[in-house]
């Protein structure tokens, strides 16, 4: 849920995986989830963020998403979904997208996409995120300083 709603638009946010979220996390989604499944996911995940401001919807004041951070018009995210034709929840299927929000040039990016059994084991997943994103993607961090 954000704390600091991100106002409504009538304009969809343009959704990109990053480079970094395709190499290492993706992949692995892929081939797990091979063909349609995985296919049927990403065009949900796509669709669910791209929506995420729109007017009446929902998703931003539910525990689907989570605020991590905001500053301005930047939000970091995080959030839950689950892999189509499976029966978990969103919430407990460990499955998570780490996104960044640019409201004022209406682009989402998802930095981190991952499961959360993928996890290092002796690692708290916020410190794993936040280790990940300091490393990475220092650019967006900026934007929290």
């Amino acid at each position: 849920m954000f704390s600091n709603p991100i106002p409504s638009s009538d304009k969809l946010l343009n959704v990109l995986f990053e480079d970094y979220a395709q190499n290492h996390f993706l992949k692995n989604f892929k081939k797990k989830y091979p063909g349609v499944q995985w296919m049927a996911t990403e065009c949900s995940i796509r669709a669910d963020l791209g929506r995420l401001r729109m007017r009446n919807n929902t998703t931003q004041y539910s525990a689907q998403i989570d605020q991590l951070k905001h500053k301005g018009g930047y939000w970091l995210a995080k959030y839950d979904f689950r892999v189509a034709k499976t029966k978990e929840s969103s919430k407990s299927s460990g499955n998570r997208c780490i996104v960044f929000i640019d409201d004022p040039h209406d682009k989402l990016s998802v930095l981190l996409i991952y499961s959360k059994t993928d996890l290092p084991k002796n690692k708290d997943e916020t410190v794993y995120i936040y280790d990940v994103l300091d490393d990475q993607y220092k650019d967006v961090m900026s934007f929290f300083r």
